[in-house]
């Protein structure tokens, strides 16, 4: 004791004592308190104790054996889920194709006729009186029922089902009607009860309530009213031949209507839409009707969708079912969230350690019964075990051989210890102390084992396979890139549910025995502090293994090598520390890198448009915008205007007037839309649209921005018919960038008033396009060039069709004069043609023609035919010109101007856009050959070593070989999908970047070979010595 308390300062010196008894420091004596809970957490393992206790007492092993039982049976419900069958499928293209069959079917309705009484409640909500009447047939013999299902839950809400009447053959019927969650079954008898057998009249009458629902209208994006509504839903397994449905409105509804109703029959891929207009008016209703004479399949789908004006019905509250629905995924988060608290509750409180003496004192000697290695296992200081195992190695007495021997090896562990490189035998040490659990049998710690554990054990695993499973069986039902919040709450409860397995899975807490082990050892901790015994040594001093356990292994194993190296007498004793199980740092860098690497790929691709994708437009070759489909242009009159103002920046202003054919032949209204460039060489080109007019009337429209375009597109609310015109004003502010002619940097215009897959024909009857087609007329572009631009032109024309350098989003790169003469043959021979117009203004501008009406032409003789003869004058002919297109105009590439001005000419004109562009065009695919090279490069470097390096092929070749280099591979072949995966089929950059990969591919795999040889080879060449030795 004399001694303890003479280190009493010493004591004080190195720990923070504030607060603590003066007295008690005096005598030698450290607090050791133990930690405190907080409230929340003393109150979760209060329950988890008086759970335990609970079963304990009233259970035994037939109670354990049963709640193992139950989450194991849960645990298989959800794999059953998650590998098994499809609960309620929906049906599938084949499936409905089998179902087609006439023998399938119990009977087939004919002469069906479906009437809809809608009418607005007191308190504003819908309500429709539906009845139903149809002749079943009974065509594959007797049936005991008639079975009609209906939706009775929409949007969650409660339709308020009732049934109001059903005769069979005129009597009343027997019904039952069978509700269930969100459907009801209405099965129909027979008045005596006997079977149906060949044809009967059947007729039902029921009642619907709040079928409408408010919503943003697919057309213009406002607030309205919608009732869409599948007459035959959920469905419909019978045939059906001939079909009428009639809808009667209140006036006031009527009246209401945005636009028309639309009505749709179809089966698979073949449907029929119809816009119904008022059959008749009667004293305060209308009524809508259309028919369908043609055989319908079963399963087949009939919808109705009247739209009104937002308002016009309220809404009820939602019902239990959808709140249930709506948040039920978040129950099982929740209450996997509770259990998470619980079982860190258990680990941290149940379970914590027990405690100790109140206060330990400083300790100068071993701690009997612990050795050096049971000491790191109690602690838990897998980093410091093979620091600690080589300081406990000391050679009692011995030769001097043997001393250096120790000495040396413990410099190198001591050089090991705390780096990453030691990884692999940190790694071999944990797996070490797992499976011998020294400090269990020792009786140092303890192992719980409860009813309580097993809950934490097994629910977490249960709930997240039944989550999962229910993940996968919604995934039949709904696309889960569109609603991704199941998925987001799915991977929320398998985190949660890891982390409660992390805190429940191996607790060992300390018993009685092992926290006084544990104070003993912080003693020494606390002597060896005093005493500076990691600096001063000696090595071989029996507490030094101990007291390198409170220090951070790198800096013990540090001292450790410092000391070795003075007891030794010898600077280079840890020379060759790195050991066969050690990794290099610059096999670690290149595993961090490789991984980091690939990670970032896939975050690239992820977030990035693929760089040489065909998609480079948003109106072809379709577009996602709704009822574009039912419009076509055919004609139209382009005029621009390019000027320059008083600050020298360049504006193009356009007005486009087009013919535009519109056609209600689908299920949307339909809309025009035009796509224009919105920047060329990463310059942005100042697109601005001001207006847009159909039939003399300014129309609300919304612009899309695609990857180099934008596109316009109208929001029509109302259903229009026939030929309009239509009137679109836009401007370019900055349209002009640098460009590269003949290695001199000059200012280009390129217009492009319509791209390049404008078509030169148009439906005759868009409705049917087997009708035929005729000519786009007219075709007219002009463009206007102000006087001070057109006397600093330097070369202008309409867009060629070359596509030489071609830049994306663009078509033609060539320059055709303003007035070109070209040549087409006809039945009568060859005609020579004279394809746009050119002329000067008063004022000196420039304007440029192209006008198919207005193109010249004159018969010319074959080549070699009459050279020299001079020919018919040039006349315009209405029938000859009336059958050009864009092959003969020469117009194949993008209809509009190119025009170049000196450098300078422009103020608003970028410096360097271009080369700045062609070099981020370019990055993606330097990437990919970047990933290529540096991988076969790395390879290569693999390959030579693992062939000339023998024993050399350790940990850190084997890391780089199947863990780096692979990474980096993967890399590159993400990169690779990405850039050639949209590339053109006739790019030869694809089959180049194909053969390099594949033979990045052989390099990897030959590397593999060639590091599992030379580990074979270096095994057996170990085994061999070992059987000399």
């Amino acid at each position: 004791m004399t001694q303890r308390r003479d280190h009493s300062g010493a004591v004080a010196e190195f720990l923070d004592l504030a607060g603590s008894d003066p007295d008690l420091l005096r005598s030698g004596r450290i607090p050791d308190p133990q930690p405190a809970h907080t409230p929340l957490f003393r109150w979760l393992a209060s329950v988890v104790g008086a759970i335990e206790e609970f079963l304990r007492a009233r259970g035994g092993t037939a109670l354990r054996a049963g709640i193992r039982v139950f989450w194991g049976v849960l645990a298989a419900a959800g794999i059953l889920l998650l590998v098994g069958p499809v609960i309620n499928k929906p049906m599938d293209f084949d499936d409905v194709l089998a179902s087609a069959e006439v023998a399938d079917v119990e009977w087939i309705a004919r002469d069906a006729a479906i009437d809809y009484r809608v009418a607005r409640e007191d308190d504003g909500t819908f309500s429709t009186v539906v009845t139903e009447r149809f002749t079943a047939n009974f065509v594959n013999g007797p049936e005991d029922r008639v079975l009609r299902t209906l939706v009775t839950e929409v949007d969650g809400k409660d339709t308020g089902f009732a049934l109001l009447d059903a005769t069979v053959d005129g009597a009343p019927a027997r019904t039952e009607a069978k509700r269930h969650p969100t459907t009801t079954d209405i099965t129909v008898r027979t008045p005596s009860g006997e079977a149906f057998a060949g044809e009967r009249e059947v007729a039902l009458s029921y009642e619907l309530h709040h079928l409408a629902r408010s919503q943003a209208d697919a057309a213009t994006g406002d607030a309205v009213d919608v009732w869409d509504w599948p007459l035959f839903a959920p469905s419909w397994p019978q045939a059906t031949k001939g079909l009428t449905v009639s809808v009667t409105l209140p006036t006031e509804l009527d009246a209401a209507l945005v636009r028309q109703p639309h009505a749709a029959v179809g089966w698979l891929l073949v449907s029929g839409n119809v816009w119904l207009t008022p059959d008749e008016t009667a004293e305060g209703s209308v009524t809508y009707s259309f028919d369908n004479t043609d055989s319908l399949p079963p399963h087949s789908d009939v919808w109705i969708e009247f739209t009104f004006a937002d308002g016009t019905f309220a809404e009820p509250p939602k019902t239990a079912l959808f709140w249930l629905q709506t948040w039920g995924p978040l129950l099982p988060l929740a209450a996997l969230g509770g259990l998470m608290l619980f079982a860190l509750a258990a680990r941290w409180v149940v379970w914590a350690d027990s405690a100790g003496d109140p206060w330990f004192v400083a300790r100068d000697s071993p701690p009997e019964g612990l050795s050096p290695l049971l000491a790191a296992d109690l602690l838990g200081k897998p980093r410091h075990a093979e620091l600690v195992s080589s300081l406990a190695a000391a050679p009692a007495r011995g030769p001097a051989d043997a001393t250096e021997r120790w000495l040396r090896a413990v410099a190198r562990a001591g050089r090991r210890a705390g780096r990453l490189g030691n990884l692999p035998t940190v790694a071999g040490w944990r797996a070490r102390w797992a499976r011998a659990d020294q400090p269990v049998a020792e009786k140092l710690r303890w192992a719980p084992d409860s009813y309580v554990r097993d809950t934490f054990l097994l629910a977490p695993l249960a709930v997240t396979l039944v989550q999962w499973g229910i993940l996968r069986q919604l995934s039949h039902q709904v696309i889960l890139s569109a609603v991704w919040w199941p998925v987001a709450f799915v991977l929320g409860s398998t985190v949660i549910a890891g982390v409660t397995l992390w805190a429940v899975w191996r607790p060992r807490p300390l018993t009685r025995a092992g926290a006084l082990a544990t104070q003993q050892l912080r003693g020494i901790d606390v002597f060896a502090r005093a005493t500076r015994l990691l600096e001063r040594g000696p090595l071989a001093d029996p507490l030094l293994p101990y007291a390198t356990l409170f220090e951070r292994p790198r800096r013990a194993g540090n001292a450790v090598g410092v000391q070795a190296a003075r007891e030794s007498g010898d600077r280079r004793v840890a020379d060759g520390w790195r050991g066969e199980h050690f990794l290099a740092m610059p096999a670690l860098l290149a595993t961090v890198a490789a991984g980091a690497l690939a990670a970032g790929s896939i975050v690239l691709v992820s977030t990035q448009p693929a760089p040489y994708g065909q998609a480079e437009f948003l109106t072809w070759p379709s577009s996602e915008a709704s009822g574009t489909i039912w419009t076509q242009t055919e004609g139209f009159e382009i005029e621009a205007e390019l000027a320059r103002d008083e600050q020298g920046r360049a504006r193009l202003d356009v007005t486009e007037r087009l013919t535009v054919g519109f056609e209600p032949g689908g299920a949307s209204v339909p809309q025009f839309e035009r796509e224009w460039p919105r920047e060329r060489w990463g310059q942005d080109l100042g697109l601005a649209v001001a207006e847009v007019r159909v039939d003399g009337a300014a129309v609300p429209f919304v612009e899309t921005a695609g990857r180099h375009t934008t596109k316009v597109t109208t929001k029509l609310g109302e259903v229009l018919t026939g030929d309009l015109p239509v009137e679109v004003r836009y401007a370019l502010a900055s349209p002009a960038v640098e460009v590269r002619d003949g290695g001199d940097a000059v200012q280009q215009v390129r217009w492009t008033a319509m791209h390049w897959f404008w078509d030169d024909t148009f439906y005759s009857n868009q409705g049917n396009p087997y009708d035929g087609s005729e000519p786009v007329r007219p075709v007219r572009v002009q463009l206007t060039v102000a006087p001070d631009l057109a006397a600093e032109l330097r070369s202008g024309g309409w867009i060629g069709h070359g596509d030489a350098d071609r830049m994306p989003g663009e078509s033609g790169q060539g320059i055709m004069p303003w007035s070109a003469e070209r040549d087409m043959y006809t039945d009568a021979g060859r005609v020579e043609l004279i394809v746009g117009s050119e002329q000067a203004a008063p004022d000196g501008a420039l304007i440029a023609g192209l006008d198919a009406d207005a193109v010249e032409s004159r018969p010319a003789p074959l080549p070699g035919d009459g050279e020299g003869e001079p020919g018919e004058p040039y006349a315009v002919d209405p029938a000859l010109n009336a059958t050009l297109g864009q092959y003969e105009l020469g117009l194949t590439g993008d209809l509009g101007a190119t025009l170049n001005f000196p450098a300078g000419t422009f103020s608003n004109v970028a410096d360097g856009v271009a080369e700045r562009y062609r070099i981020a065009a370019g990055a993606p695919l330097a990437l990919l050959v970047g990933l290529i090279v540096a991988v076969l490069a790395a390879a290569a470097g693999v390959f030579v070593a693992a062939l000339r390096g023998g024993r050399a092929a350790g940990p850190s070749l084997a890391l780089v070989s199947f863990a780096a280099i692979p990474l980096l591979a993967v890399a590159q072949s993400v990169v690779f999908w990405w850039v050639t995966g949209p590339m053109q089929g006739d790019s030869a950059v694809v089959p180049a970047l194909v053969a390099c990969s594949l033979m990045m591919w052989a390099a990897v795999v030959a590397q593999w070979v060639a590091v599992v040889r030379a580990g074979s080879g270096a095994a057996r060449n170990g085994a061999a010595e070992a059987d000399s030795r």
